[in-house]
C-alpha cells in the first residue's frame, strides 16, 4: 500500500474535528482563570511616593566637630537609612497623632503598644534612590489610598524637620563651645596683659647684646612650643578618657568631638560612630539587644571606639616625642647661658621673663581673634538656618492598587492556556480514539482500498424507525431516488463508477454488502448502490439476505414474502419471487414517487421471505448457491444485504461464494479493532474483500474529497429552486433548519451558557 506523509493538513483535520473541545476548553479555562483570580485576589494595596532632594551644605565649622553628625563621608545611602530610623519615625508618629507629643524615646521602647506603632509605620515605609541623583523616593504602602499619601507626605516633612533640627543643633553646640572658649581665653588674655604691665613697671631693662638676645629668643620659642604641646596633650587626654568611658555607652562621646586642632581621621571615625549609633537605634525598634544584627552593630561600635583610642594614643605618643625634643633643646640653651657673666645673665633672665609675658599676651590675642572670627561665622550660620532637605515632589492620592492584576491579562492568559490545553487534549483524544479518522488509515489498517465515501446525513437516529412501513423514512433510505442531485446521491454515483470499472477489469458482478457491527448503514448503502446502478441502465438484482432484521421490503413498500427463504425451501421458483417495478407500484409507493427519477424499472428486488428459525441454514444451502449462479447470468449486478460479520455467522456463510465483499464502515463510531477483526474473519474463510465503503463521512475526514460541494455542479436549476414564498417564511424556514442542524450541540451550549452566567453573577460589580 502507498504510504502517506503526515503534513499540516492532518493536524488541521484533527483541529476541525475536535473544534468543540478546543472552544469549550478555551471558554472554560478563560472564565475559570478569571474567577479563581478574583476569588484569590488580595486586599487592595496602594502606594504613594514623596520625593526629597538632599543638598550638602558647605562646611562652615571645620575644625569644631561638624563631622560629628553629618561628616564629609556621609552619602545618599545614609540619608535613605535615616528616613526609616527610629527618631524620624517617632517624630512622624507624633506629628500625625499616633503617639503623644510629650512622650520620650525611652518610654516608647518600654511600651509595647507604642513600639508597635513605630514598627507598623516602618513596615509600611521603604525608600528608593533615584539612580545618578541625590533624590530619595519615600514610598508608603497602605490599604487606604488617602492614608498612603498622607503618611508619605508626613514622613517627608518629619525627615526635613529632623534634618534641620540635627544640623542646627550641632551648630548651636559649636556656638556654645566657642563662647565658652572665648570667655576662658579673654580671662587669660587679661591676666597676661596685667602681668606684662606689672613686670614692665617693676623692672627697668637695658639692651642686650646680640648673642644674649638670640639665646633668649630661642628659649622663649622653645617654651612656647612646649606649652602648646602641653595644651594638646591635656585635650587628647580628656578625649581618651571619654572614649574609655564610651565603651558601653557611645552616646557619651558627644563632648569629645570638638577639637582645637584639625585631625581628619578622628573626625571621620566620629561621623561613622554617629551613623552606627543611629542604625542601632533603628534596629532596636524591631529586635532586642541579643539579636544578631544588634550584636553586630555593637561589635562595630566597639571596634570603632578601639580604633579611635589607638589614634588618640598615637597622637599623644607623637606629642610626647616632640615634648622630649623641646625639653632637650631647653636644657641645651640653659647650658649655653652658664658662660654669660652674672650681670648679663640677670639681664637675660629678666629679658626672658619679659619675652614670656609678651608671648603669652600675643598667644592669647591670637586665640581670641581666631575664636572671635569663628564665633561670627557661627552667628551668621545660626541666623541663616541650614536646610539640606527639600521636598521636590509631594505624594498624590493613588487611584489604582499596585497588587491588582489586569483583568485583560488574566483572561488573555487563561484563553491562551485553554487553547494549549484544548489542542493537547484534542491530540490526546485523537490518539486514544480507536475509530479510524482518515481514508489513509482505513487502507493502511486492513490493506483494502476505499471504493466509496458516503457523506454524513444530518438525520437523527430516532427518525429512522424500522418498526413498519408507516415508520420508515424512505427519503433517507432512497436518497438517490428522491434527491438525485444531492451530495449523497453523487457519492453513490462515484461508488457505482468504481464497481463498473471492477466489473470491466475483473468481471465481478455479485457482491455481498455487509459491515463489521450493527448500525453502520449497510442496508442504506445496499439500497442506494442498487438504485444508482439501475439509474445508469444496468440490470440489478437486490437480495434481502438479512433474514434476522429485514428492512429492504419496508423501504420499497413490498410484501416480505414470497422471498429468499421460500425459494430455498422449494415453495417458489426464484423468478416467481422477484419483485419488479410493477410490484412496487402495487405497494405503498405512489406513482408520482416512482416516476420521480427514471431507472427504477431496471431494479429487481428479492425480499427475505418468511422469517426462518435458522437463517444460517438457509444461506448455506445448495439451492441458494445455485440461485446465485443463475442470477449472475441474468443480471449485470447482484447485491446481497447480509447481517454484520461479527455478531452472527450469516455473512461468513455467503462471502466465499460471491465475487467480492463490500465492507461498510461507519466513520468515528466503530473502533479500528472491530474493523480489523471483521477483515481477519473474511480472510480466514478466504473471502475476497473488494473494498471498503466509508459511511457517515464528515468534511473533516476527507477535506480534499469534499473541497468543492457537489451541488454547485449538480444542484437544482435556479429557476426551479426559487419558490414564490413570503420573505418571512423563508427566514423562519432557514432559522428552523439551522436550529435542527445544530441541535446535538445544545447540551454543551447550555453548559457553557450556565457557566458564563454563573461567573457573570459572581463578578457583576467588577464588570458593571
Amino acid at each position: 500500500m502507498p504510504q502517506y506523509d503526515v503534513d499540516l493538513r492532518d493536524y488541521w483535520r484533527i483541529i476541525r474535528k475536535r473544534k468543540l473541545t478546543i472552544i469549550f476548553m478555551v471558554v472554560m479555562v478563560g472564565l475559570s482563570s478569571y474567577g479563581f483570580a478574583k476569588m484569590k485576589e488580595p486586599a487592595p494595596r496602594y502606594e504613594a511616593t514623596a520625593s526629597v532632594k538632599i543638598e550638602g551644605a558647605a562646611s562652615m565649622l571645620s575644625g569644631f566637630g561638624r563631622a560629628g553628625f553629618f561628616g564629609a563621608n556621609e552619602n545618599i545611602l545614609t540619608q535613605a537609612f535615616i528616613i526609616r530610623s527610629f527618631p524620624v519615625l517617632v517624630h512622624t508618629a507624633k506629628r500625625i497623632g499616633w503617639l503623644p507629643k510629650d512622650i520620650s524615646h525611652r518610654e516608647i521602647r518600654e511600651n509595647k503598644s507604642y513600639l508597635s506603632v513605630i514598627t507598623r509605620l516602618k513596615a509600611m515605609t521603604r525608600t528608593e534612590i533615584e539612580a545618578g541623583t541625590n533624590i530619595i523616593n519615600i514610598i508608603v504602602t497602605s490599604g487606604k489610598n488617602e492614608e498612603a499619601a498622607f503618611l508619605a507626605n508626613s514622613i517627608a516633612n518629619a525627615f526635613r524637620d529632623f534634618n534641620i533640627k540635627e544640623r542646627n543643633r550641632q551648630t548651636l553646640d559649636a556656638q556654645a563651645f566657642i563662647e565658652t572658649q572665648l570667655n576662658i581665653i579673654w580671662k587669660r588674655l587679661t591676666q597676661a596683659e596685667e602681668r606684662l604691665k606689672n613686670f614692665q613697671e617693676t623692672h627697668a631693662l637695658t639692651a642686650l647684646n646680640a648673642r644674649t638676645s638670640n639665646i633668649v629668643n630661642q628659649i622663649a620659642a622653645a617654651e612656647t612650643a612646649y606649652e602648646r604641646i602641653q595644651t594638646q596633650k591635656k585635650e587628647l587626654a580628656s578625649v581618651l578618657e571619654k572614649l574609655r568611658n564610651a565603651s558601653d555607652r557611645p552616646e557619651t562621646i558627644k563632648g569629645a568631638l570638638f577639637f582645637l586642632f584639625d585631625n581628619r581621621p578622628l573626625q571621620d571615625m566620629s561621623a561613622k560612630l554617629k551613623n552606627l549609633e543611629r542604625k542601632r537605634e533603628t534596629l532596636l525598634i524591631d529586635f532586642t539587644e541579643k539579636h544578631p544584627d544588634v550584636v553586630d552593630v555593637n561589635d562595630q561600635i566597639k571596634m570603632l571606639i578601639t580604633d579611635m583610642e589607638n589614634e588618640v594614643k598615637s597622637l599623644i605618643k607623637n606629642l610626647a616625642k616632640r615634648e622630649n625634643a623641646i625639653l632637650e633643646k631647653l636644657e641645651r640653651l640653659r647650658q649655653e647661658n652658664r658662660h654669660i657673666p652674672e650681670k648679663a645673665l640677670q639681664l637675660a633672665e629678666k629679658a626672658l621673663q619679659l619675652a614670656r609675658l609678651e608671648r603669652e599676651v600675643k598667644l592669647q590675642e591670637s586665640l581670641y581673634q581666631q575664636l572671635k572670627a569663628r564665633h561670627q561665622e557661627i552667628q551668621i550660620q545660626v541666623s541663616g538656618r541650614i536646610e539640606e532637605v527639600t521636598i521636590v515632589r509631594p505624594a498624590l492620592v493613588p487611584t489604582v492598587p499596585t497588587n491588582r492584576q489586569s483583568a485583560m491579562m488574566i483572561v488573555g492568559t487563561g484563553i491562551v492556556l485553554g487553547l494549549i490545553i484544548g489542542l493537547v487534549l484534542s491530540f490526546v483524544m485523537e490518539t486514544l480514539d480507536t475509530s479510524i479518522g482518515t481514508i489513509e488509515d482505513v487502507e493502511a489498517l486492513i490493506g483494502v482500498s476505499v471504493q466509496g465515501l458516503i457523506p454524513f446525513l444530518d438525520i437523527k437516529e430516532g427518525d429512522r424507525k424500522d418498526a413498519g412501513p408507516s415508520g420508515t423514512d424512505r427519503s433517507y433510505y432512497l436518497v438517490t431516488h428522491y434527491d438525485p442531485k444531492s451530495l449523497s446521491a453523487e457519492s453513490f454515483r462515484a461508488l457505482r463508477a468504481n464497481l463498473q470499472f471492477i466489473k470491466r477489469d475483473r468481471n465481478e458482478t455479485v457482491f455481498v454488502i455487509t459491515s463489521s457491527f450493527i448500525q453502520e448503514g449497510k442496508t442504506f448503502v445496499a439500497v442506494n448502490t442498487s438504485l444508482s446502478m439501475a439509474q445508469s441502465g444496468e440490470k440489478v438484482l437486490l437480495i434481502e439476505a438479512d433474514l434476522r432484521k429485514p428492512v429492504i421490503h419496508k423501504v420499497f413498500g413490498l410484501s416480505i414474502s414470497p422471498g429468499l427463504t421460500d425459494i430455498v425451501l422449494g415453495n417458489y421458483q426464484w423468478k416467481e419471487a422477484i419483485n419488479t417495478i410493477t410490484d412496487v407500484m402495487l405497494g405503498e409507493l405512489d406513482i408520482d414517487e416512482i416516476l420521480r427519477t427514471p431507472g427504477l424499472d431496471n431494479l429487481h428486488i428479492m425480499t427475505a421471505g418468511t422469517i426462518p428459525p435458522n437463517p444460517s441454514e438457509i444461506l448455506r444451502s445448495a439451492v441458494f448457491y445455485e440461485f446465485l449462479k443463475e442470477a449472475k447470468k441474468q443480471y449485470d449486478f447482484v447485491f446481497l444485504d447480509v447481517p454484520p460479520i461479527l455478531p452472527v455467522v450469516d455473512a461468513t456463510e455467503i462471502a466465499p461464494h460471491v465475487d467480492g465483499v463490500l465492507l461498510v464502515y461507519k466513520v468515528g463510531q466503530i473502533g479500528r479493532g472491530v474493523l480489523k477483526r471483521a477483515k481477519a474473519t473474511l480472510d480466514n474463510i478466504e473471502a475476497k474483500v473488494t473494498g471498503v465503503i466509508l459511511n457517515n463521512v464528515r468534511p473533516e475526514i476527507g477535506p480534499d474529497y469534499f473541497k468543492y460541494h457537489t451541488q454547485y455542479y449538480y444542484g437544482r436549476d435556479r429557476k426551479e429552486s426559487i419558490e414564490r414564498k413570503p420573505f418571512y417564511v423563508k427566514i423562519l424556514q432557514k432559522v428552523s433548519k439551522t436550529f435542527k442542524k445544530y441541535s446535538r450541540y445544545y447540551p454543551m451550549l447550555a453548559l457553557a451558557l450556565s457557566a458564563f452566567l454563573l461567573i457573570l453573577g459572581i463578578f457583576w460589580k467588577e464588570f458593571f
